[in-house]
């Protein structure tokens, strides 16, 4: 059987094919369609383009692949290029999308051809991943939305992606809502019972607003072990088949009064939903009307998810708080709640909500863990710091989450998020000179790494970014005649760090484009290295044309990176901040040991 895997460029597909490999060894074939063609003709992809143009490529695409379905074979995955037509895909053919939640922020390739070289590089991605986005959900049998980071020797990571891929998952726990695109072929459905039935979910959610009477009637039929929740959202007749076989029935207050339904089924099996904070208090005099009080709300604030918190807490066996926002900022909340409320949704793809967890996510959360790792930052949503530390912290037990904090929220979030358990923080832009002020450390002026002392009772911290920085340059420039030809792009929070490391390098603001005090001398001469050490914002400006570098040391690790943006268009050397980040990493986790031990 072969199963076709798709998903957009530098996803990370390769790298899964390795995985499924060590996984099930000699049981599984992988197959990455591009590696073929290379074998194939002998000539690489960038040659392929280069020499014959995409059309032709894409002609080449698909006679191989129609060869390699006709291949007798064991269980096979067949991974394609993201521009591959997946109308060639013959309907019987699962299909499995591999996405990541920064799939849309773009990226930058220095090692695959450029389609539109007369475009920049991040609006060439942009112009293709849109439509392939459509594509892929319109034609994906099974999505398995994937962490970001590296997953290679995370131990438990990859134990769970195994029990993801292969269907053998236990004890999940949560609710997932069917979405009607799963009734959208046998096959569909077919692959979402082999993942969910008899899986011990805690719930499955039927909503009459998402699904339609025939797609509900199926799902209570085929999947008759699973305790379903009844989900109305729209006012109409209701089957009392549904009623009946739910465990529960969910009434959204935006409806009115649940008057009628509690006609038809007992207060027992009552959920009483309210999406909207501005009814709270008329919506909660029915509490003792109702087996469960579930509010989702839209919240924008720290403070407020605090006040909520609390009110969950103070009834917790009969009340869920599900927190929302537009951008999915409180995801972190959500695994939080793991095994402290009844209701916890998760999703697939993009679910029905942004703030539910990742099937993956969820699976490396631990039931009702009463502390909490976490990467502080804005943005943070790309960070691979959850994914990095979370064998360490499996090892006791605690999940390791990303928590979006803006630079204004700091001392608010801060409190919060102590009193939900925050013990360990590894701290990003813009917050690392708070963090400093947070600890009164005596000589850093920039922390990124934090730890809860819970016998003084307070936060001690340290910064880990020269030794990441030293092991990112390894050496280079260190002799100082060498310096100068070393320039400095930015710096923000890392400047005093990279000054320690580079005391004779130039130094340049990325705002302004000017040097800074002391580099005026340089202000003439172009550089064989840059490091560098700006973000991809508005205010950013890129070198000068007449700079030329041989070596770009970028300090940023992210795909869509302006280091990287710029490396490529000048053909310099490229060294992406993955190198620095692993070294902090550790660095860091030697930090929250030592504290362990000594406390």
């Amino acid at each position: 059987m072969i199963t076709v895997v798709v998903g957009h460029r530098g996803t990370g597909k390769t790298e899964l094919m390795k995985r499924l490999q060590l996984y099930w060894r000699e049981d599984v074939d992988a197959i990455d369609l591009d590696t073929e063609i290379e074998k194939k003709i002998g000539k690489t992809i960038r040659e392929l383009f280069m020499e014959h143009g995409e059309a032709y490529f894409r002609e080449m695409e698909r006679q191989l692949f129609l060869e390699i379905l006709q291949r007798p074979s064991k269980k096979t995955y067949l991974v394609l290029g993201a521009g591959f037509d997946l109308s060639v895909i013959p309907e019987s053919i699962p299909v499995l999308w591999v996405k990541r939640r920064t799939d849309l922020d773009g990226r930058i390739f220095l090692n695959r051809p450029r389609l539109e070289p007369d475009i920049s590089p991040l609006e060439e991605f942009h112009k293709r991943a849109h439509l392939r986005e459509q594509r892929y959900q319109e034609r994906a049998d099974e999505v398995y939305l994937m962490p970001e980071g590296q997953l290679e020797n995370h131990h438990k990571a990859m134990a769970i992606e195994k029990e993801i891929l292969s269907h053998t998952l236990k004890s999940v726990g949560g609710i997932i809502t069917l979405l009607p695109e799963i009734f959208a072929t046998d096959l569909r459905w077919s692959l979402f019972k082999s993942r969910y039935a008899n899986r011990d979910l805690d719930f499955i959610e039927l909503r009459d607003d998402l699904l339609s009477d025939e797609q509900i009637e199926r799902a209570l039929q085929e999947m008759p072990r699973e305790k379903f929740i009844f989900s109305i959202r729209k006012s109409r007749e209701y089957s009392q088949a549904f009623l009946s076989r739910a465990t529960y029935v969910d009434w959204a207050w935006e409806l009115g009064e649940p008057t009628d339904i509690l006609t038809a089924i007992g207060s027992q099996k009552l959920i009483l939903s309210l999406h909207r904070g501005f009814d709270f208090q008329e919506w909660s005099r029915w509490e003792d009307k109702a087996a469960h009080m579930k509010f989702a709300p839209e919240i924008s604030s720290f403070a407020e998810l605090s006040t909520y918190h609390e009110w969950q807490r103070s009834k917790k066996a009969h009340r869920s708080f599900l927190p929302r926002s537009k951008d999915g900022r409180w995801e972190w909340y959500r695994r939080l709640q793991k095994g402290q409320q009844l209701l916890n949704f998760i999703r697939e793809g993009d679910g029905s909500a942004l703030e539910q967890p990742s099937l993956w996510s969820w699976l490396m959360t631990p039931s009702s863990s009463p502390e909490f790792a976490a990467v502080l930052g804005s943005p943070v949503a790309h960070s691979f710091t959850p994914l990095e530390h979370s064998d360490y912290f499996a090892k006791k037990e605690m999940p390791v989450c990303a928590v979006h904090i803006d630079r204004d929220e700091w001392e608010e979030a801060l409190p919060v998020l102590r009193m939900l358990g925050l013990t360990y923080a590894a701290v990003t832009a813009p917050h690392k000179e708070n963090a400093a002020k947070l600890c009164h450390h005596p000589d850093l002026k920039a922390l990124n790494t934090l730890y809860w002392n819970k016998k003084q009772e307070m936060w001690l911290g340290t910064s880990t970014d020269e030794e990441g920085f030293v092991e990112l340059i390894e050496g280079v420039g260190m002799i100082a005649p060498l310096q100068k030809e070393i320039f400095v792009w930015g710096g923000g929070g890392i400047l005093e760090v990279i000054q320690k490391a580079l005391p004779h390098a130039s130094y340049f603001s990325s705002r302004t484009g000017a040097p800074r005090p002391g580099s005026e001398a340089s202000a003439d001469l172009t550089p064989r290295i840059i490091i560098w050490a700006a973000p991809r914002a508005q205010e950013t400006l890129m070198p000068p044309a007449s700079w030329n570098p041989v070596m770009v040391f970028d300090l940023n690790y992210k795909e869509d990176s302006m280091g990287r943006e710029y490396a490529q268009a000048c053909g310099a050397n490229y060294q992406s901040g993955l190198v620095m980040f692993t070294a902090q990493a550790q660095g860091q986790r030697l930090f929250w040991r030592h504290c362990e031990e000594n406390v």
